[in-house]
């Protein structure tokens, strides 16, 4: 069994298909285990595979999970939206009989709100399948390198935690070994070092790595 600190960092991103994602997911300190995950409208069926995942690789601390995706290369396409354009026409037309003015102009009316439309062209349904494979498998990916950075600052912090037990392992045998001292109360304080040391989650040693 080794220690496992409960903080850590990781990233990964990749490309498939027009989409580009990226995920960014950070842990910090909680004695059970919360996932709060953010993913951008429209990307909610990769919610249940990635909570499975996070579930099954981590059992205590809380993950923060951002996901990111931008679709790239697609050219939009300009529409002009036929029944505001028509009545914005016979708008003027009606203000016209009734103000003198200059004639409306082109740019003018086609910068009315919503004569023009700009859309992305439609997705493909396989395109959008794949990338969402892809998604949860970067959120994997992240996940074992989170882990592999929990484990390598345990392992120090694991060596630190020896350490400073070693040193008060030799403060108690002095401590009993010295005439006219109160043993009883410099252990008891030396105790209470040792779980300040270890309060609050700061180590994870419920789960072999």
């Amino acid at each position: 069994m080794t220690l496992s600190s409960m903080t850590g960092f990781a990233r990964s991103q990749g490309v498939s298909g027009p989409y580009a994602w990226a995920w960014e997911i950070k842990s910090v300190n909680a004695k059970g285990f919360d996932l709060r995950l953010r993913l951008p409208s429209g990307w909610d069926a990769t919610d249940p595979a990635v909570r499975t995942r996070a579930a099954a690789a981590l059992t205590r601390g809380t993950l923060q999970a951002t996901l990111t995706v931008e679709r790239q290369g697609v050219t939009p396409t300009v529409r002009v939206n036929e029944d505001v354009l028509d009545a914005v026409l016979a708008t003027l037309k009606g203000l016209g009989d009734r103000i003198k003015a200059e004639p409306p102009r082109l740019d003018g009316i086609l910068a009315v709100r919503g004569v023009i439309d700009v859309v992305d062209a439609e997705e493909r349904e396989d395109e959008r399948r794949a990338a969402e494979v892809a998604i949860v498998a970067g959120f994997d990916a992240a996940l074992k390198s989170l882990s592999e950075m929990r484990r390598h600052e345990g392992l120090a912090l694991g060596k630190i935690l020896g350490e400073r037990l070693s040193e008060i392992g030799a403060l108690t045998a002095r401590a009993d070994a010295a005439p006219g001292r109160k043993p009883e109360a410099i252990r008891k304080r030396l105790a209470e070092q040792i779980a300040l040391l270890t309060e609050n989650g700061r180590f994870d040693a419920d789960r072999l790595h």
